[in-house]
C-alpha cells in the first residue's frame, strides 16, 4: 500500500475510535483513547518513512506494508 493510502487508511481507523468514545455512555474511553494515541504515533511514523510494516487488529486483523 502506498504511503498516502496507509495515512488514509489510519485516519479512518482513528475517526472510528473517536466514534466508539461519542458513543460510550458510562464514561471509561480510556481503551479508546490508547488506541487514538497509538495510531497518531504511527501516522508520524509513516509519514517520516520510519516504518514499512504494520498490523491493526481490531475490529479486523490486517497487515500493511508501506511502499513509497
Amino acid at each position: 500500500m502506498r504511503r498516502a493510502s496507509a495515512v488514509i487508511l489510519l485516519l479512518y481507523r482513528r475517526r472510528d475510535w473517536q466514534g466508539k468514545i461519542a458513543a460510550v455512555a458510562n464514561g471509561n474511553v480510556e481503551r479508546e483513547m490508547l488506541e487514538i494515541e497509538s495510531i497518531n504515533r504511527l501516522v508520524l511514523d509513516i509519514r517520516a518513512g520510519r516504518i514499512r510494516t504494520f498490523e491493526l487488529t481490531d475490529p479486523k486483523a490486517v497487515e500493511v506494508n508501506v511502499t513509497d
